[in-house]
């Protein structure tokens, strides 16, 4: 079922709507329909699936946190990633694109401690062994720091594949009768109708739903929930990654530079890793041109330089997307309005992580169950 309404004519009605394609919206919408298969879903997105931050993601899941709330979101998203995982392979979809890979982390010393105490699990950072420190030596060319820096070790964390595991659950939902996907479909208004929520889109096409899940990633200023959103602090900023462009060696290890807010990712099905920096371009929305600019590139050969000198020949090209930032990088999961609208917004860069407990407390919000 794809049809739309137009005009005065009856719009279709669904038990749910799911606004926005990307990793928690697909979230919501596969546990809407695990929890009740019977449930007539409908997901809705203004471009494709799996576009915007999703498909540019890095999918690294570092379970830590700077704060409690944000520590029990990323522990709870990592034991959520592990059912996902156990219930895809079930349907032939193995391990939900998820990998295991091994994590150094170049931090001050005197920051050991505080970095410690971001570990969900509870665990501990531990220096480098001998052996660990030998194959860091041969994977990042140079490797260097500072006298007052440690490496230290942690234990293996996950590098997984957004794009393809939304892909997966959204497929998962649309197998089943009178669920739909409708594309280039941009809400920009939701109202209330007879009892009903009424999503509206640009072009004066609608639908109804019993409940909504609006999950607009980095278009949340520029929506149904830009209101909502800026009343909670939200911003949009340009997030970027570059690309080494030379071949990870199989079993490489992830080196995170914790003070810098940087990480080096190895993208084996890339051939290349992922480096990503944290750009200082705020209030860059999706729909603007985004682009690598030279201030992104003087940031990433500065570290590059002072780190892992022998990747500056291979830092060319990336990835540039925005997303949305909210206080403390605590996502936001509200009513909006009454109690059938949820938003869930504020990845903060790290929206595929802590996707799973977004979806989560999203549709508990919804079904009157207690949230986690």
């Amino acid at each position: 079922m794809s049809e739309r309404i137009t005009g005065t004519g009856e719009a279709p009605h669904y038990d749910l709507a799911v606004l926005g394609a990307g990793v928690v919206g697909a979230l919501a919408a596969y546990y809407a329909v695990r929890r009740d298969p019977g449930r007539r879903v409908a997901v809705l997105t203004h471009a494709g699936r799996g576009t915007g931050a999703t498909r540019l993601s890095a999918g690294f899941d570092t379970p830590t946190g700077h704060n409690p709330a944000q520590r029990a979101l990323a522990a709870r998203s990592t034991a959520l990633f592990d059912e996902l995982a156990a219930g895809l392979g079930a349907a032939g979809h193995g391990d939900a694109g998820r990998a295991p890979v091994d994590v150094r982390w170049l931090v001050a010393r005197e920051h050991t401690a505080a970095l410690d105490a971001t570990m969900a699990d509870g665990g501990r950072t531990r220096p480098v062994t001998g052996e660990q420190r030998a194959v860091l030596q041969r994977t990042f060319p140079g490797l260097a720091h500072g006298d007052h820096e440690v490496l230290l070790a942690t234990g293996p964390m996950t590098a997984g594949q957004p794009q393809w595991l939304t892909d997966r659950l959204l497929d998962a939902v649309l197998g089943r009768p009178h669920n739909t996907l409708l594309e280039g479909f941009r809400i920009t208004e939701v109202r209330r109708t007879d009892g009903r929520v009424e999503l509206v889109a640009a072009d004066g096409s609608r639908i109804t739903a019993a409940k909504a899940v609006l999950a607009p990633g980095p278009w949340a200023l520029d929506g149904p929930v830009a209101a909502a959103a800026r009343e909670r602090g939200a911003r949009v900023k340009k997030v970027v990654a570059f690309h080494i462009m030379t071949p990870p060696p199989p079993g490489a290890p992830a080196l995170v530079l914790e003070d810098a807010d940087a990480f080096l990712l190895p993208h084996h099905p890339g051939g290349h890793w992922i480096f990503s920096i944290t750009s200082p371009d705020w209030d860059r929305g999706p729909d603007e041109p985004l682009a690598i600019d030279a201030r992104d590139r003087d940031i990433a050969r500065a570290l590059l330089a002072r780190h892992v000198p022998g990747f500056l020949p291979h830092l060319l090209g990336g990835r540039v997307f925005s997303d949305c930032f909210t206080p403390g990088h605590l996502p936001v999961v509200a009513t909006v309005g009454g109690d059938d609208v949820v938003m869930a917004i504020g990845g903060s860069g790290s929206g595929y992580r802590l996707a799973p407990a977004m979806a989560e407390d999203a549709l508990n919000l919804l079904d009157g169950r207690t949230r986690t």
